[in-house]
């Protein structure tokens, strides 16, 4: 077919017409967004998003003015077959339609290419420069030399390098250099602006989160540097660091004391550490920190972790947190004295925050026994941070075990959902479940505790012993004994001999508090038996087993040479000098009884919170002396003795008077 020809039926088809409309309108369109754009508050891409529309579209408007309106009008030649018979529906491309589906080609080529200019030079090529997002990106500007030596421009230089190297060798964000933001400047300058400021290059088409920019000059024959880190998206200064003093002759010393403050700000900036210091602390004593905090948490009582906490102090003296986790090393190994010995200097020391002020004085208020204040300081600690787990689980263990409030537990627990966690490694975790058991049964809430603990029955993992202790309690205060006994036959199963022996030990004290001697007895029974058919001596690390099972199943006797062989040892653990003063009475050794009790007084020291008076209390509760038993626990509580998971309300030595009413003020003593 001729061109001619082509273009006659085109317009007979109305081809031409219905192209012009689709170009008209398009125009006319790009025309009214163009003026509307702006009082419609548009971004300005707008039109150009537009356009790209319109042009895609324009091929693919062609190829449907086809389907809908030249298939069926147009001439077609029948398809035939091998006989040259017509096949029904089927035709050959016909002239007309081989040359609109070549134009149709080429327009389509054109547009896509149009559409390519258009992406290119409006997305692709802005200003010559590749589109960065902002992020953790850090700038680090050149050091300003204010000191009127030319010879100390390298300094400058040094300074950048130093902290460059500095925050990309410990990951602490990515770096934008000088030499990449004088690249950029170089760029831009040759591309689109006649002149650019080094500052509108950084926020602008850089795009960092941070910028560190400094200065240093001379001061009395001393190099003083100054720096500060400036928040760009929100356009702030986050720290404009304290001066660094060094002589000219080893600037390299201002450049390290600099950098360790840099490092440390980036370190702890999105961390609770960055509110509870006064200023940031050096690099190496974060890391020296940051490492001995998890040896710590991991095994509390490793004397690694300590070593860890001297380091971070000894690199930087300001540094507060690891000083107070070096107090708290000391008092979780019940070392008192240590650790007033290092708290007072801390409260003498200048420049403390409110905020390290608030902590002292909870450690303060622990130390020396005083619960209500305790509670009190914490209860604020954790309205500034209820989500943090170590202040959430804190605000836990002092509602319940310092004060006794388990009706506080609950809103607590709720603030962090743990659903999905694993608590493998998480010692805080572990310790939230429990004080949450305990709480529930305390309220006589037994299912609730037996539904928050039954997953951890039939776990082999030894840190979740205390966990399947507190579900083995309420299994017995809800009467439901053979599922008890169904996780005790588990755990010896899946145990060592030590953690079977003393779950069952435990059980079997349940039993006792419960009323039920009798089945305590099968518990107790089964360890005397073991012990004694195993060893042909009782290990050390079995005797405290052996003596309180044998003082349980009242075997008070045989008991008393347990007792004497480990407090032979042990001299100093004074509720089994109570169980030995109650295992002579109860023998008829009366005078060794209150030989015993002469002991007993004897072992009073500084920093005991109470632990004396409350085996007395034990003592005169097994002869039912009820004034003497509740006059100690009055003193022991008032010297801060805490409502732990084994004293008290839970002490089955103190059963007889549960229900009394000068028993129960002593579980409200601080409220």
């Amino acid at each position: 077919m001729k061109l001619k020809k082509f273009i006659s039926e085109c317009r007979e088809n109305e081809v031409f017409k219905n192209l012009s409309i689709y170009i008209v309108s398009s125009w006319v369109l790009l025309q009214v967004i163009a003026l509307i754009a702006e009082p419609l508050g548009l971004p300005s891409s707008s039109l150009t998003y537009l356009l790209l529309f319109l042009l895609i579209g324009f091929p693919v408007y062609v190829y449907l003015l086809w389907w809908f309106q030249l298939k069926n009008t147009v001439k077609k030649k029948p398809l035939l077959d091998k006989s040259g018979n017509p096949v029904p529906g089927k035709f050959v491309m016909g002239p007309f339609q081989k040359i609109y589906f070549s134009s149709l080609s080429i327009i389509s080529i054109i547009a896509v290419g149009v559409a390519l200019v258009v992406v290119e030079q409006n997305f692709v090529r802005e200003a010559g420069l590749p589109d960065i997002e902002t992020g953790d990106k850090i700038a680090v500007l050149n050091f300003d030399n204010n000191t009127g030596d030319e010879n100390l421009d390298i300094t400058g230089k040094m300074t950048s390098d130093w902290i460059i190297h500095g925050i990309t060798q410990n990951k602490l964000g990515q770096v934008i250099s000088p030499e990449i933001i004088d690249d950029y400047s170089k760029v831009l300058r040759a591309s689109i602006l006649s002149s650019n400021e080094q500052n509108s290059t950084v926020t602008d088409y850089l795009k960092p989160s941070k910028i560190i920019e400094g200065e240093y000059y001379l001061h009395k024959d001393k190099l003083l540097f100054q720096c500060s880190i400036t928040d760009e998206i929100m356009n702030t200064t986050l720290i404009s660091f304290e001066p660094v003093e060094c002589d000219v002759s080893s600037p390299l010393d201002c450049i390290e004391s600099l950098k360790q403050r840099i490092l440390g700000y980036l370190a702890t900036e999105d961390k609770d550490i960055a509110t509870l210091e006064e200023k940031p602390p050096s690099f190496e004593a974060y890391k020296y920190f940051y490492d001995a905090k998890l040896q710590y948490l991991k095994a509390p009582h490793d004397t690694a972790s300590l070593g860890l906490f001297d380091k971070a102090i000894e690199a930087d003296s300001t540094y507060f947190e690891p000083k107070v986790y070096k107090l708290l090393f000391h008092y979780n190994r019940g070392e008192f004295t240590t650790a007033d010995s290092l708290l007072k200097p801390m409260f003498n020391a200048p420049g403390t925050s409110d905020r390290q002020q608030l902590l002292l004085r909870i450690y303060d208020a622990l130390i020396n026994g005083r619960s209500k204040p305790a509670h009190r300081y914490q209860q604020i600690e954790y309205n500034t941070s209820p989500f943090k787990l170590e202040t959430n689980s804190n605000m836990m263990i002092m509602s319940l075990q310092l004060v006794n409030k388990p009706e506080e537990i609950d809103s607590v627990f709720a603030e962090i959902n743990m659903e999905g966690w694993d608590i493998t490694d998480c010692n805080f975790c572990v310790e939230r479940y429990k004080i949450k058991g305990l709480a529930d049964i305390q309220r006589k809430e037994y299912d609730q505790a037996i539904e928050l603990l039954s997953g951890f029955a039939n776990d082999s993992d030894v840190r979740y012993t205390v966990l399947k202790k507190i579900l083995l309690r309420a299994y017995i205060r809800a009467e439901k004994y053979p599922l008890a006994d169904d996780i005790l036959t588990n755990i010896q199963l899946k145990s060592e001999e030590r953690d079977w022996l003393d779950i069952h030990l435990f059980a079997a004290k349940e039993l006792v508090w419960k009323g039920k001697q009798d089945l305590a007895n099968i518990y107790l029974d089964k360890i005397v038996k073991y012990i004694e058919e195993e060893f042909s001596t009782t290990p050390s690390g079995l005797v405290h087993i052996m003596a309180e099972s044998l003082f349980y199943s009242r075997d008070y006797g045989r008991a008393i040479e347990y007792l004497e062989k480990l407090l032979t040892t042990y001299p100093g653990l004074i509720d089994y000098h109570a169980l030995l003063a109650i295992a002579y009475k109860q023998n008829g050794q009366t005078s060794k009884a209150n030989k015993k009790l002469e002991d007993l007084e004897d072992l009073r020291a500084n920093y005991q919170l109470g632990e004396v008076d409350y085996g007395l209390a034990v003592y005169y509760a097994s002869i039912l002396d009820e004034n003497k038993t509740i006059k100690h626990l009055l003193r022991a509580i008032a010297d801060g003795h805490w409502y732990e998971t084994s004293t008290f309300q839970n002490d089955p030595l103190l059963r007889s008077y549960f229900e009394t009413d000068s028993f129960k003020r002593i579980l409200s003593f601080w409220h």
